[in-house]
């Protein structure tokens, strides 16, 4: 099984580790909170069910594990946080017998699922230094196969540096933007792709970005499957779109 974190990361990190031992209390008063629930939401929407398996880097005091595991029954949750007290709160209330807590970085975990349809990375990678990342990504894919969704959620980095300038007290001990470039540049680098991109609006106009990141494939041409009624909805809709706007 992982190990938990060596006596030299904890040497190494301590403040990192303590800081977000105390964030249990913050994250207590917040739980499931709107960017939460919307967030597994879009898993749904994206597949998410009884039979997949997730490993979730980053997972807090498992609120969104706990609503993971309201749908998630077949499968397997694996969930990874650096923070110990995060990871006994998380176990204390989620006693599921296809879900499992470690404490352990982020950055350098190894799943024991092998195989995954989604690994999530939700407000994380903005807490994780700039020159990790490439590490972090490098062992994403190591672990990915080709259906698995690699889901990141991160705030706008515009929204950061406002928040640098105007609002530092909100921010956590490590907090900094990460730029569209910088992570597709680390994706390019591990074999990794940007399936979709969306910048939307939770409590601020535009104040977080969503991903879907999938392993690189050679581009196969995979024609669309149309039933007859579709294929005759199609035929008369393009017959239109040549009468209405006639180009000749």
């Amino acid at each position: 099984m992982p190990q938990n974190i060596n006596d030299s990361y904890y040497m190494d990190d301590e403040n990192i580790v303590s800081f977000y031992d105390e964030f249990v209390e913050k994250q207590r008063k917040t739980a499931i909170n709107e960017r939460i629930f919307r967030l597994y939401k879009r898993m749904l929407k994206l597949g998410l069910k009884s039979g997949s398996n997730v490993l979730e880097l980053g997972c807090g005091i498992g609120a969104m594990t706990f609503l993971l595991s309201k749908t998630i029954k077949d499968g397997k949750i694996e969930a990874i946080d650096i923070s110990g007290r995060s990871v006994a709160f998380s176990r204390d209330r989620i006693k599921n017998a296809n879900v499992v807590f470690y404490e352990h970085d982020v950055v350098n975990y190894m799943s024991y699922i092998k195989d995954i349809d989604f690994i999530t990375l939700f407000d994380v990678i903005e807490h994780i230094p700039i020159e990790k990342h490439n590490e972090l990504f490098y062992n994403i894919s190591l672990s990915c196969n080709n259906k698995t969704k690699i889901l990141i959620n991160i705030p706008n980095p515009e929204c950061v540096e406002y928040d640098i300038k105007n609002n530092p007290e909100a921010l956590q001990i490590i907090d900094q933007p990460v730029p569209l470039q910088f992570i597709l540049k680390n994706l390019e680098n591990n074999g990794l792709t940007l399936s979709y991109f969306e910048t939307y609006s939770i409590w601020a106009e535009n104040d977080y970005q969503f991903f879907v990141v999938k392993k690189k494939t050679d581009f196969n041409e995979i024609l669309l499957k149309k039933n007859l009624f579709k294929r005759i909805i199609d035929k008369l809709n393009t017959v239109l779109i040549k009468i209405k706007y006639n180009y000749n």
